[in-house]
């Protein structure tokens, strides 16, 4: 419905979620080399910097939603403890070119 819009969005998934051609979100990023990885913070907060790893992999356009010019792309996102690596979040990305 946003992608309808053309509203942009970061929604949280499960690790279960499925990823159009890559299959569970998990499994696409278990597979990443250590080099996909960038160590980059999410602001400070109460205790200082909030510092994690993150990898990024855009997502082929979808002809049914986007036409011949797409107008915004889509990205599966990791977060993962610095601290403790076993604990990763995942994130599906929706944003105007350019923005990724």
């Amino acid at each position: 419905m946003l992608e309808e819009t053309g509203v942009g969005y970061v929604l949280a998934v499960p690790k279960s979620q499925q990823v159009p051609h890559f299959g569970r979100i998990d499994h696409l990023f278990s597979q990443a080399p250590g080099e996909a990885w960038e160590r980059r913070s999410r602001g400070d907060g109460a205790k200082g910097p909030r510092v994690y790893h993150w990898a990024a992999l855009q997502i082929s356009s979808v002809e049914d939603f986007d036409g011949e010019m797409p107008t915004h792309q889509r990205w599966a996102l990791a977060r993962r403890s610095i601290s403790k690596p076993e604990e990763i979040a995942y994130y599906l990305a929706y944003a105007p070119l350019g923005h990724g």
